[in-house]
């Protein structure tokens, strides 16, 4: 669990850092529009850390189970059971996730010949993004099945 600790802290680093470097390159662009200078390389940066900042954000949300849920049906199920049905719904998501790196890799290699038409950023880099988010996706999904049989347990003795 160290492990996954110190991935959890340096993903929270690596967010941090884009989502600054976003609002710094927004705030040139926007600076930009109201004076004599121009550029033409904010909107395709700011575009491609928004894409790194969702990779790297999105997983932390699956650590700390804070995703949006319509759970209308788990309020209906019995509070011995919900644990079971969550961590089914955790194993649904990481297996989709760990279905889609496959995909997501394809995707990737798309991009190898290609470049981004300002920075000439090869797209393989950038569409590589996809596979890092669904790695962690399903990393996390798993993590929190472990997690949620745990403390069904643990609920389970202390009752």
């Amino acid at each position: 669990m160290k492990l996954v600790k110190l991935l959890s802290n340096l993903l929270k680093a690596l967010t941090v850092v884009i989502f600054s470097a976003l609002i710094f390159v927004v705030l040139i662009q926007i600076t930009g529009r109201y004076t004599s200078f121009s550029f033409v390389w904010t909107e395709e940066v700011s575009r491609f850390l928004f894409i790194f900042a969702i990779a790297v954000s999105a997983p932390l949300a699956m650590e700390k189970r804070e995703y949006v849920r319509v759970d209308f049906l788990l309020e209906v199920i019995p509070d011995q059971i919900k644990k079971y049905v969550d961590a089914v719904i955790y194993l649904i998501i990481g297996c989709f996730s760990a279905f889609l790196i496959y995909y997501a890799y394809e995707f990737a290699l798309l991009g190898q010949n290609q470049s981004s038409a300002t920075l000439a950023v090869e797209m393989y880099y950038i569409n590589l993004s996809m596979v890092i988010l669904f790695v962690l996706l399903a990393l996390y999904s798993f993590i929190n099945i472990f997690a949620v049989l745990k403390n069904s347990q643990e609920e389970g003795v202390r009752q």
